[in-house]
Protein backbone atom coordinates (compact mmCIF):
# COMPACT_ATOMS: atom_id res chain seq x y z
CA UNK A 1 0.00 0.00 0.00
CA UNK A 2 1.30 3.45 -0.89
CA UNK A 3 0.70 6.61 1.11
CA UNK A 4 -0.29 9.78 -0.67
CA UNK A 5 -0.68 13.34 0.49
CA UNK A 6 -3.69 15.28 -0.73
CA UNK A 7 -4.39 18.98 -0.39
CA UNK A 8 -8.04 19.93 0.09
CA UNK A 9 -8.94 23.61 -0.03
CA UNK A 10 -12.17 25.11 1.30
CA UNK A 11 -13.42 28.39 2.70
CA UNK A 12 -14.52 28.05 6.28
CA UNK A 13 -14.58 29.65 9.69
CA UNK A 14 -12.64 27.97 12.48
CA UNK A 15 -15.20 27.46 15.27
CA UNK A 16 -13.45 25.39 17.92
CA UNK A 17 -10.64 23.02 18.67
CA UNK A 18 -10.37 20.24 21.26
CA UNK A 19 -7.12 18.56 22.28
CA UNK A 20 -7.63 14.92 23.08
CA UNK A 21 -5.36 12.22 24.45
CA UNK A 22 -4.88 10.58 21.06
CA UNK A 23 -6.02 13.22 18.58
CA UNK A 24 -6.82 16.90 18.25
CA UNK A 25 -10.13 17.88 16.63
CA UNK A 26 -10.85 21.18 14.89
CA UNK A 27 -14.31 22.25 13.71
CA UNK A 28 -14.87 24.48 10.67
CA UNK A 29 -18.13 25.91 9.29
CA UNK A 30 -18.46 26.75 5.61
CA UNK A 31 -20.48 29.53 4.00
CA UNK A 32 -23.10 26.88 3.12
CA UNK A 33 -23.63 26.16 6.86
CA UNK A 34 -22.03 22.75 6.66
CA UNK A 35 -19.21 21.53 8.88
CA UNK A 36 -15.82 19.91 8.36
CA UNK A 37 -13.80 18.26 11.15
CA UNK A 38 -10.02 18.04 10.99
CA UNK A 39 -8.76 15.08 13.01
CA UNK A 40 -5.03 15.20 13.72
CA UNK A 41 -3.67 12.05 15.39
CA UNK A 42 -0.05 12.55 14.34
CA UNK A 43 1.08 13.15 17.94
CA UNK A 44 0.19 9.49 18.60
CA UNK A 45 1.87 8.21 15.40
CA UNK A 46 -1.48 8.28 13.61
CA UNK A 47 -2.61 10.26 10.62
CA UNK A 48 -4.33 13.52 9.85
CA UNK A 49 -7.66 13.59 7.99
CA UNK A 50 -10.39 16.03 7.09
CA UNK A 51 -13.73 14.42 7.90
CA UNK A 52 -16.42 15.61 5.50
CA UNK A 53 -19.02 12.88 5.93
CA UNK A 54 -20.79 11.07 3.14
CA UNK A 55 -21.72 14.38 1.57
CA UNK A 56 -18.61 15.97 0.01
CA UNK A 57 -19.97 19.39 1.01
CA UNK A 58 -19.70 18.49 4.70
CA UNK A 59 -21.68 17.49 7.78
CA UNK A 60 -24.94 19.07 8.89
CA UNK A 61 -25.19 20.72 12.32
CA UNK A 62 -27.27 17.73 13.46
CA UNK A 63 -24.48 15.37 12.41
CA UNK A 64 -21.95 17.34 14.45
CA UNK A 65 -24.26 17.48 17.50
CA UNK A 66 -24.60 13.68 17.40
CA UNK A 67 -21.06 12.64 16.40
CA UNK A 68 -18.81 15.38 17.83
CA UNK A 69 -20.75 17.26 20.55
CA UNK A 70 -17.52 18.20 22.34
CA UNK A 71 -16.64 20.51 19.45
CA UNK A 72 -19.86 22.48 19.76
CA UNK A 73 -19.47 22.62 23.54
CA UNK A 74 -15.93 23.98 23.12
CA UNK A 75 -17.26 26.68 20.80
CA UNK A 76 -19.20 28.26 23.64
CA UNK A 77 -16.10 28.67 25.82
Amino acid sequence: MERHTVEYTFDGELLSSVAGEYADLTLYRTDEDTYFVHLDARKDAGHSVLEIGENPRGFSEHDIRVMRPELLEAQGR
